[in-house]
């Protein structure tokens, strides 16, 4: 039995070079469900037919599945430190030193080194604070 081409699935690194985007942009759509994606055993496969889904939507045109992804409404968005690391492209160990420090902002549900969770908005503010900070080091002589 062979697969046609409606049903052949994507790795992650395979999705990302045919949409030209990043893995951690990939990843961050597909946890924010805006892309459909299919885990086997520890690997991510996505469907060829979430590229022109996407590719529509990073281009702002407007079809059914690109208004869907703008107007459905969602859940705020938590991360655990472990997302947090993948997508900062930082060890968790760093991740729970910039929780501890306070520099990344987030909370505890338990006791213990994976129970940290991180909303949307503070990891966004970290990084454009990083972003900030960045610009102010290159225009110092």
């Amino acid at each position: 039995m062979s697969l046609n081409n409606e049903n052949k699935l994507y790795t992650i690194k395979e999705f990302c070079e045919a949409v030209g985007i990043s893995e951690q942009a990939l990843i961050r759509f597909i946890m924010l469900k805006m892309i459909k994606a299919v885990k086997l055993g520890k690997s991510i496969k996505i469907p060829e037919s979430e590229i022109d889904n996407i590719t529509n939507f990073l281009t702002g045109n407007d079809n059914k599945k690109g208004s869907e992804f703008l107007q459905e409404p969602r859940l705020p968005v938590i991360y655990t430190a472990e997302e947090v690391a993948k997508i900062l492209n930082l060890s968790v160990d760093n991740v729970w030193l910039l929780l501890k420090s306070g520099q990344l902002k987030g909370f505890k549900i338990r006791n213990g080194r994976s129970s940290w969770r991180i909303p949307q908005k503070y990891l966004d503010e970290f990084i454009e604070n990083r972003i900030v900070k960045t610009k102010e080091n290159e225009s110092i002589p």
